[in-house]
């Protein structure tokens, strides 16, 4: 009762934790409902098709990130300092920007095909990507303007409207591709892609119209410089993050087998309902946070928070995997699947220390030094290939899982450590 009571009194005190609850209420609704589906998609899918459609839509996340140009976070640091008509004319300078570099750096890699180049590169057997190039190119546009989309939200604080975007974009996606797959014959993967990128168009075109009408057409060229100042380093350390990310598929890929990439992908779904729970945490955090101009007051509220987070992922990877084991015990899940049991634990340890680390990240943004994100990235993209290409040669996706831990834990201890030196610099002044 005494802790109940403590709860309440905390809830009722805290910004953070009734904007947190109120936007979790949907987006795990979404997402848990998301996995209550998964049944059904394993079931209407080949194991090929499962691994090729995470292959489709894991280019489209990672590579939209980089063609964002980290504009995404630009908008939200430079957005707070701001006073009304500047936020107006920083919204639409950002969005001018971000229009003009897609037209110069995506127009060329598509039309001298270096697109494929770039993926034969980063994928021994390069799935497919032919008949889904278009499809993922459609994706990346999408992403890009639905994450400028969400942010925009964040910085205006409007937990309504994202909880609305998120709802919609999963009815949508889920009641067209289930329909879809369970009418339509062909490829699976296929259809279930263009199902999602139906419901990711519709979406945007519904929600969008809000952040339009909060822009001025008027360009801060001032404002520009700022934004590319902050964003660039964030995008490249998408790049690098290109290659820790999909160092593990491409070794997989050509040290494994289809059916063993489906494995590995579903182990990462299931784990990233940790991610889920921290990105919905960190919408209504990040605002907040860069709002806050007492430092030892943000490094406070952070070392309380961290404490709680991890104890709340902890107890949400112990019930995922538990569930997954019913799941395959009762045979709700086909038992040729029954090998995530053996990977989830890492996966759902490399999620946990990634959320974590996403906490600590935030001070780069914090105290304008964006720029480190991309020397953590080399440092860390040194260390994931070789780890990789040892690990699934020699252990398959074991290996490469066990990788995953150990390079989440090299990344969260740089940005500890510089958090560390920071504070004594901020101490010392």
């Amino acid at each position: 009762m005494r802790i109940l009571n403590k709860f309440v009194f905390e809830y009722k005190e805290s910004i953070v934790l009734r904007r947190f609850i109120k936007l979790f209420s949907v987006d795990s609704f979404v997402k848990v409902s998301g996995i209550i589906f998964l049944p059904v998609y394993l079931h209407l899918m080949t194991q090929d098709e499962y691994a090729v459609f995470n292959y489709v839509l894991s280019v489209i996340g990672t590579f939209g990130l980089v063609i964002n140009f980290g504009l995404y976070v630009s908008q939200i640091k430079l957005y707070h300092s701001l006073c009304s008509e500047e936020k107006s004319s920083l919204l639409y300078t950002i969005n001018i920007i971000l229009f003009v570099l897609l037209i110069i750096f995506v127009t060329p890699l598509y039309f001298f095909g270096w697109d494929e180049v770039l993926v034969k590169s980063l994928f021994s057997k390069s799935i497919a990507y032919h008949h889904y190039r278009w499809l993922i190119l459609i994706g990346m546009i999408s992403s890009v303007y639905s994450c400028m989309l969400l942010y925009f939200f964040m910085a205006e604080e409007f937990v309504t409207k994202q909880q609305s975007y998120n709802i919609t974009r999963f009815i949508i996606g889920t009641g067209v591709g289930v329909s879809a797959m369970y009418w339509l014959s062909g490829d699976n993967a296929d259809i279930r892609t263009k199902a999602y990128l139906f419901s990711e168009i519709f979406a945007l075109t519904v929600f969008f119209r809000s952040y339009v009408a909060a822009m001025r057409p008027k360009v801060n060229w001032g404002v520009a410089m700022k934004a590319l100042k902050i964003g660039l380093p964030i995008m490249g350390s998408a790049i690098l993050g290109i290659f820790v990310n999909f160092s593990d598929k491409y070794f997989i890929e050509k040290y494994c087998s289809l059916a063993d990439l489906s494995v590995y992908y579903l182990s990462f779904t299931l784990a990233n309902i940790i991610t889920i729970v921290f990105s919905a945490f960190q919408n209504v955090w990040l605002p907040l946070f860069l709002k806050e101009k007492d430092v030892s007051l943000n490094l406070a509220k952070t070392k309380k928070t961290f404490l709680v987070l991890g104890g709340v992922f902890v107890a949400i990877a112990l019930f995922i995997w538990f569930g997954f084991f019913m799941a395959i015990f009762f045979e709700i899940i086909d038992e040729k699947y029954s090998g995530v049991l053996r990977i989830l634990p890492y996966a759902m340890i490399t999620c946990i220390i990634s959320g974590l680390t996403g906490l600590l990240s935030n001070y780069v943004i914090y105290w304008n030094m964006t720029f480190l994100t991309v020397l953590f990235g080399v440092f860390v993209a040194c260390i994931s290939l070789p780890l990789n290409y040892f690990g699934s040669k020699l252990y398959g996706i074991l290996g490469v899982s066990v990788v995953g831990v150990l390079v989440s834990a090299v990344q969260f201890n740089l940005y500890y450590i510089f958090i560390l030196i920071k504070k004594k610099q901020c101490v010392n002044i």
